[in-house]
């Protein structure tokens, strides 16, 4: 077989619809259920850095949806080089967390299939130190961005959670674009809960 532009992807998109179906297929046995929204305003601030800041929301119970918590989010990075993005964020959480973090973007592979990895390290409450690695396959199709996403987190005492991510962006404009996912949201530890999440973001680049 000749593994042009479009057998690749077709093949991203197998790869992505195979996610789905087995991720999606577990809603049913769900103990936990929510929604969460978010939207993110970016632009340069200078040549070379770039300002994000975004708010999300987060509802519990798709049946019945109550507000649980919304976080805050400000962060400026900057390309250091070709594919390598460094930066800092700042998190306020509306249950009184506060977090730090730095941040480091890197793209891996770009072309017909891209896979982007975005690892951060967080200081929460000034006393506790998480770490959190991403790793995002996606193909464009058009105005179209399917992708999969998977993330851990660690800290001292290992592994404490997990989240399986697939879903789609889409271009409204040249600066406006949307996405919609499902997430399993996994939290390990002496057991492991599971959160089966809804997801819709907007991002406006300036």
């Amino acid at each position: 077989m000749k593994f042009n532009k479009k057998t690749i992807q077709k093949i991203g998109l197998g790869v992505v619809v195979a996610a789905a179906v087995m991720m999606i297929g577990n809603v049913a046995m769900a103990s936990d259920t929510g929604a969460w929204t978010s939207m993110e305003v970016s632009g340069k601030v200078s040549d070379t850095i770039t300002l994000a800041v975004s708010e999300e929301l987060r509802f519990d119970d798709l049946t019945d949806l109550s507000l649980a918590t919304n976080r805050t989010t400000i962060g400026l990075s900057t390309e250091v080089t070709t594919g390598v993005t460094v930066g800092v964020e700042y998190k306020n959480v509306s249950d009184g967390e506060q977090r730090v973090s730095a941040v480091l973007g890197l793209s891996l592979l770009q072309g017909t299939l891209n896979l982007d990895s975005l690892s951060k390290v967080e200081l929460r409450d000034g006393d506790t130190v998480r770490g959190r690695t991403a790793l995002a396959l996606s193909t464009q199709t058009g105005a179209v961005a399917p992708f999969v996403s998977e993330e851990i987190f660690v800290d001292d005492s290992g592994i404490t959670g997990n989240r399986a991510m697939v879903g789609v962006t889409r271009s409204l404009t040249d600066v406006v674009g949307v996405r919609a996912y499902y997430l399993l949201d996994s939290v390990i530890g002496d057991t492991t809960t599971n959160s089966h999440i809804m997801g819709l973001g907007l991002s406006v680049s300036l």
